[in-house]
């Protein structure tokens, strides 16, 4: 299916009302994702809509982090007051972030429906409200959200570029999602190898894909690359010598951080935190790691980079045993969610209390992930033209061997959940049962023309 040729009033209603209930729900759980994160994108985002109001000075606007955060929340910051609490801040951003996930929703229909068919679309943006994870990390000032509509925008612009290769249109939609995605996510930035990747394995292997879409997509992604390291080449100007860390920095700890994850205990999924898992082995020898590495600057008067990238390497050569099974480790951990801020002895929610619950609660929200994984896993093995869905299953990839290798968190692989959940309602679509029971459905979400339903 090229182009929507039904009516699409009834399901954007369904998708704005379930959305705006869910998040309400979210609001009143007893769990929530941190108000404001680590607080950097959050501080640096008052600062810069504060600086745009005549009222913080150029001295104190920073960009440490990601710039994309910085550049998405900063627009909802500016229309509050400008005295404005931290709290009132964060609702302002909240109620942002609620609108543009919920455009996303509607976006991830009309990208099912445009790839598969509507009766996919509506799947898909059934799965997002059966595990609802995009509610959860919409209640932060975080990086996840932004990332998560920025994705979804590309793949939006591919959806429209395969059909319609000369509609510029499209082609400015990936570009423009491209780029936003790795100004949140720059560990997103292996999507454009894999992208060049595929443009060069086309040329000898798919020569009507080439044609059609090899020169363009060329020029998308050297598009993306430049205006994203202009970007960032910037947020270096902005920032200069006013803030002790950088990129750079930020890579290495988390790298660090990545050796030590699952080392000597492959099973403790705890957040690494030092109020979550204080009794952690490998928590502990990160710690004691830390400590000789600051030894060894002070004693060599190395660079933090230098000290930290010669451990990372020689860590890996002389364990490669270790390293490949914390990879595996990693990319499973990925997949799987876990309640940290509410310790088991305390989880109350309706019916389920105590560990019991909490177990029972866990169990039962990563066997919907897992059926998700695998109707992903299923449209992978039987969909014959995988060329067309380089996107979905690139940015998987990318993120799996970025974080797989560094540090990995299951919030740093969540915008990928745009390409997964696609995936999964064109593969579990073709189990049949399944597909029965959809079709009944939308029956009377999208009315034949002239129908009384």
């Amino acid at each position: 299916m090229n182009t929507i040729v039904f009516s699409t009033k009834r399901i954007n209603g369904i998708i704005v009302l379930v959305s705006s209930l869910m998040m309400l729900i979210f609001l009143n759980l007893p769990f929530k994702a941190k108000p404001f994160g680590d607080s950097t994108f959050h501080e640096e985002s008052k600062n810069l809509a504060l600086f745009i109001k005549g009222k913080r000075t150029c001295d104190q606007v920073v960009i440490t982090k990601a710039p994309g955060p910085i550049l998405f929340y900063t627009p909802a910051y500016l229309l509050a007051p400008v005295n404005a609490t931290d709290d009132q801040l964060w609702v302002y951003g909240v109620v942002f972030t609620s609108i543009i996930i919920t455009i996303s929703l509607l976006l991830i229909f009309r990208i099912g429906s445009s790839f598969f068919s509507k009766e996919v679309g509506f799947l898909s943006v059934l799965l997002f409200f059966l595990f609802p994870i995009h509610c959860y990390y919409s209640l932060g000032i975080m990086a996840e959200a932004p990332a998560f509509f920025s994705l979804t925008l590309a793949i939006y612009g591919w959806s429209i570029a395969l059909h319609q290769p000369d509609k510029k249109s499209g082609w400015i939609f990936l570009i423009l999602g491209m780029w936003f995605l790795i100004l949140n996510r720059p560990n997103t930035l292996l999507l454009l190898g894999l992208g060049f990747l595929v443009v060069f394995y086309a040329f000898f292997k798919n020569k009507s894909f080439f044609i059609s879409y090899g020169k363009k997509m060329m020029v998308s992604f050297v598009c993306v690359g430049l205006l994203g390291f202009g970007v960032l080449q910037l947020t270096k100007i902005i920032t200069g010598t006013k803030s002790g860390g950088n990129q750079e920095t930020l890579f290495y700890y988390v790298a660090h951080q990545g050796r030590f994850q699952f080392r000597e205990e492959p099973t403790d999924f705890r957040f690494w935190e030092s109020d979550i898992r204080p009794d952690s082995k490998d928590y502990q020898n990160w710690n004691k790691s830390g400590a000789a590495l600051s030894a060894i600057m002070k004693q060599t008067h190395e660079s933090y980079a230098e000290v930290y990238k010669k451990f990372l390497i020689d860590d890996a050569l002389e364990h490669p045993g270790l390293f490949i099974r914390q990879f595996f480790v990693k990319c499973f951990y990925g997949h799987v969610y876990f309640i940290n801020s509410v310790q088991p002895d305390k989880f109350d929610l309706g019916p389920l209390k105590g560990p019991i619950g909490y177990w029972t609660f866990i169990l039962l929200i990563n066997s919907i992930n897992l059926i998700i994984v695998a109707g992903a896993i299923l449209f992978l093995f039987r969909e014959k033209n995988l060329i067309r869905y380089w996107i979905f299953w690139g940015v998987i990839i990318s993120l799996l061997i970025f974080h797989g290798l560094t540090y990995m968190e299951p919030r740093y692989i969540f915008p990928s959940r745009v390409a997964l959940y696609l995936m999964s309602a064109a593969g579990l679509y073709r189990i049949a049962w399944i597909r029965k029971i959809i079709q009944k459905i939308t029956i009377y979400i999208f009315p034949i023309p002239n129908s009384k339903l």
